[in-house]
């Protein structure tokens, strides 16, 4: 299926719930950023999104801190590997993306953080990752 039938049949919410894996997440993320700057593709994406998981009834599975960081590492992949132009090149070039077990995100927040209810809720900056912690103690006014 192209990029443009894949976009249109999940836009019109005709991919069953069950049909619709890790990798396909991550490959939406792909398409709504691959032609916009990253706050409108962004935003298009969590707003579809939300409205598929509402639309097949799992709106509590929706997880803010999983949705924003899977899309900044996806737009950061993609402006690091302009040679990726097509989604299978994207992919191929990324495939610890597409795990399934999540393990990118996994080694850079302890679970205890990951899976809190204040992270499905609202975006959490990582917590594991040693530069992630020095940009958050510089933001705090640290050294």
């Amino acid at each position: 299926m192209s990029d443009a039938e894949f976009l249109a049949s999940f836009e019109s919410l005709e991919i069953p719930g069950s049909d619709l894996r890790h990798r396909d997440h991550v490959r939406l993320a792909w398409i709504y950023l691959h032609d916009s700057d990253f706050a409108d593709g962004a935003a298009r994406f969590r707003e579809k999104f939300r409205a598929f998981v509402r639309h097949i009834g799992t709106e509590s599975k929706y997880h803010e801190t999983i949705t924003w960081f899977y899309l900044v590492v996806v737009f950061q992949r993609m402006q690091n590997e302009p040679a990726t132009p097509d989604w299978e090149a994207f992919a191929n070039a990324n495939e610890d993306l597409l795990d399934h077990r999540m393990g990118v995100i996994r080694e850079r927040y302890r679970n205890e953080t990951l899976f809190s209810p204040k992270a499905r809720r609202i975006f959490l900056l990582p917590d594991v990752n040693p530069e992630c912690k020095d940009a958050i103690s510089v933001a705090k006014g640290g050294n």
